[in-house]
């Protein structure tokens, strides 16, 4: 429009595409229903079940990580980041996605196998990628991610809000007067988690 074009690209509208979330936690229930509203046929993945009511209104089908890859247009990830998680999307997940679909990380960066994504963009397997979160942070001024037209990328800033960073640091007070709390349970805890 700046440009002084009036241009009509070919695109579908939200209602006849499908969104894998992964990880159908508090995030990923509300993408769920988000989503819901603009009528997209959603598919997740949990190891967690969902709750019957949750199921119930939003129509959501809970099916293999496998499955959400192959299906989805779009794929969320949401997902804490633990040692069931770490590259949980790396090069085999991404040959299971379609040529058209995207990739969404908004959960930790961690979560994706960087390189082998990078390599899958360039070979254009998937048709593109959105970021909040990094393997390493800030992101690297060499990282080839930021030359890539099919990337969208922001700086880790979801919780920017005054009300969000109050939400940190109240998380933060409550997690400290819990261990202080718990002084000795936590520390047997700690033991017990090292020594695994």
């Amino acid at each position: 429009m700046r440009r002084g074009l009036w241009e009509k690209a070919p695109s579908v509208a939200l209602c006849e595409c499908t969104l894998g979330v992964i990880g159908v936690g508090n995030v990923g229930k509300e993408i769920v229903r988000r989503a819901i509203a603009f009528g997209m046929q959603v598919l997740g993945n949990d190891p967690v079940e969902m709750p019957a009511d949750f199921l119930g209104q939003t129509g959501i089908e809970m099916t293999s990580k496998e499955d959400v890859l192959t299906r989805a247009d779009f794929v969320s990830l949401n997902c804490t980041l633990n040692s069931t998680s770490f590259h949980l999307i790396s090069e085999p997940e991404i040959a299971l996605m379609k040529k058209w679909a995207v990739l969404i990380n908004t959960s930790r960066g961690p979560v994706i196998d960087e390189p082998a994504l990078i390599r899958a963009l360039e070979n254009e397997q998937i048709a593109g990628a959105a970021f909040d979160v990094y393997e390493n942070e800030p992101l690297p001024s060499d990282s080839p991610l930021l030359g890539m037209d099919n990337v969208m990328l922001g700086s880790h800033n979801a919780n920017s809000s005054a009300e969000a960073w109050e939400k940190v640091h109240q998380n933060t007070i409550r997690n400290l007067l819990e261990v202080l709390k718990g002084g000795q349970e936590c520390t047997r805890m700690q033991t017990i988690s090292q020594q695994r």
